[in-house]
C-alpha cells in the first residue's frame, strides 16, 4: 500500500506536468516503503501503527453532475460510513481507498455529503509523502551537489538553496517527527561529579 497518490499531489499542492507526473507515480512507492524502513530502524512496523491509530473525523461535500459516479474523497473512510445525497440516505456505492463509486451518478446540482472516520497517522503518512515528492520534483535533476548556489549576469544576482542537491530520496528529521518515529530526547551532565572526575 502507498500512504499517496498523485491525485493526492494536485490536490494538496499543485498541477503537474505530465513529466512530474510520472515521476511523482515513481516516487511515491519508494517513500512508502522509506517510511517503514524508517520504522523497522526504531523496532516499529508503520502499518500496524497505522491500524492501532486514533480515528478522527471527517466529511466530504460533493457536487453531482449527472455523468460522474465516481469521486475522490479526502482520506480513507475506515468506520461509521455515512452518505447522504440531497436530503436522503444513499446506500447505493461502493467505497475503494479513497474512491467512492456511485450505482448511479447522481443528479446534477445535487450535493453529497460523506461522513465517515479515518486514521489519523495515514493522514499525516499522506501529507508527509506528498511534501517528500514535491521536495524532489522541485529539486533540478542536473543541479550539482551543492545546498545552495548564486548565479550572478552584469549586476544582477540570484541565491538559490536546494531542498535535496544529492538526487536521494531522504526523509527528514521533520518528516519521521510528524510520523511519530523521532521523538525530542532529554539528556542532562551532572558537572559537579564530571568536575570531581577531572573530566
Amino acid at each position: 500500500m502507498n500512504y499517496a497518490t498523485v491525485t493526492d499531489i494536485t490536490r494538496l499542492k499543485r498541477s503537474l506536468t505530465l513529466d512530474e507526473q510520472s515521476r511523482a507515480a515513481a516516487l511515491i512507492p519508494e517513500i512508502s516503503d522509506a517510511i517503514r524502513y524508517e520504522a523497522q530502524k526504531v523496532g516499529k512496523n508503520f502499518d500496524e501503527m497505522v491500524f492501532a491509530s486514533e480515528l478522527g473525523s471527517q466529511w466530504d461535500l460533493l457536487n453531482g453532475d449527472g455523468d460522474t459516479t465516481e469521486f475522490t474523497l479526502t482520506d480513507t473512510p475506515v468506520k461509521n460510513i455515512v452518505v447522504m445525497i440531497g436530503n436522503e440516505v444513499c446506500t447505493a456505492y461502493t467505497i475503494n481507498g479513497e474512491e467512492i463509486t456511485f450505482d448511479e451518478a447522481p443528479a446534477d446540482g445535487t450535493e453529497i455529503l460523506v461522513s465517515y472516520q479515518y486514521r489519523i497517522l495515514l493522514h499525516r503518512a499522506k501529507a508527509v509523502t506528498v511534501d517528500v515528492v514535491m521536495r524532489e520534483l522541485n529539486t533540478p535533476g542536473t543541479q550539482l551537489p551543492a545546498t545552495s548556489y548564486s548565479e550572478t549576469a552584469g549586476s544582477i544576482s540570484q541565491s538559490f538553496s536546494l531542498p535535496n542537491s544529492s538526487g536521494s530520496v531522504k526523509l527528514w528529521p521533520s518528516d519521521l517527527k510528524a510520523l511519530g518515529l523521532k521523538r525530542q530526547q532529554l539528556g542532562a551532565i551532572d558537572l559537579r561529579t564530571n568536575l570531581q572526575r577531572g573530566y
